[in-house]
C-alpha cells in the first residue's frame, strides 16, 4: 500500500470515527425560510470563499458560519466547502449576510 493510499484510508477512518462540522450542525427545516451567506479568507486561498446554507428556523446566522468556519479549520472535517479545497486550518470568517425568501 502506498504513502497516498494509506493517507487517503486514514482520512477516511478519522471522518468515520472522528466526524467534524457536519455531524453537529442541525438540518435546517424544509419550511426554513431564512438562508445566510458566509464569506471567508485564507491566504492560500485566490479571493473569498462563499458558503450559502439555510439557517434553522430556532438557530442563529452565526451558528451556521462558525460551523462551517470549524469545519474549514478542521483537518478530520471531509464536508466539500469552497469548491472543494483541501486548505483546512487558516480560515477566518469575515462577513455574515443573512437572507429573508420572500413568500
Amino acid at each position: 500500500m502506498g504513502v497516498r493510499a494509506t493517507v487517503a484510508a486514514l482520512v477516511v477512518l478519522l471522518g468515520v470515527f472522528l466526524p467534524a462540522g457536519a455531524a453537529d450542525r442541525a438540518a435546517a427545516p424544509s419550511g426554513s425560510a431564512r438562508t445566510v451567506t458566509c464569506s471567508f479568507s485564507h491566504p492560500s486561498y485566490s479571493g473569498f470563499c462563499r458558503e450559502t446554507r439555510r439557517v434553522p428556523e430556532n438557530g442563529t446566522a452565526a451558528a451556521v458560519c462558525n460551523d462551517l468556519l470549524r469545519c474549514l479549520n478542521d483537518v478530520r472535517c471531509v464536508e466539500t466547502l469552497c469548491q472543494a479545497t483541501t486548505i483546512r486550518g487558516g480560515w477566518k470568517l469575515e462577513r455574515m449576510e443573512e437572507q429573508e425568501e420572500k413568500k
